[in-house]
């Protein structure tokens, strides 16, 4: 699923995603997947590392993608850009409601244009602000690799709800 989902978010972008970007998209859509269903898309045990949730896997994920995704420097971004092998994204069965889950996050956050940079922040800001982030960020070094509980966002929609 890791794979389909960074496809995902590349083809939909046309390839206007920066690194930083899909890493986050990927940790929003595994935190909304547990928040509403209990169940994570991904298999990473996704952590809080160097500011931010962080899993190796993804790196591993793009060079197995390497033909369907390229990764350009630019400046100080990592832009993620489709590859030469052309992808018809329906290819990659993904049922309505995750496309409508993945597209909101898209919608949401990215962005070609001049206040693109805005978004970005915005975007850093929102991740830092979750439930799971808040648990540990203030309390490790941003050197220090440690494990993020999704879960926590469940628990507090379930608060909410009076469930």
């Amino acid at each position: 699923m890791l794979e389909k989902l960074i496809l995902y978010f590349v083809y939909q972008t046309k390839g206007h995603i920066t690194r930083t970007q899909l890493v986050k998209f990927l940790y929003l859509a595994d935190l909304y997947s547990v928040k509403w269903t209990d169940k994570q898309l991904t298999d990473l045990d996704w952590y809080y590392y160097n500011h931010g949730p962080w899993h190796e896997d993804i790196d591993a994920a793009l060079v197995r993608l390497s033909g369907q995704v390229v990764q350009v420097r630019e400046g100080q971004a990592t832009l993620i850009q489709m590859g030469v092998e052309p992808l018809d994204i329906s290819t990659l069965e993904i049922s309505q409601g995750l496309h409508f889950m993945l597209d909101n996050i898209r919608r949401e956050w990215v962005g070609g244009s001049p206040e693109a940079q805005g978004k970005v922040d915005k975007l850093l800001e929102y991740v830092y602000s979750t439930a799971p982030m808040l648990a540990v960020k203030d309390k490790y070094e941003r050197s220090e690799k440690v494990r993020l509980n999704l879960a926590l966002e469940r628990e507090l929609l379930l608060e909410e709800l009076g469930v």
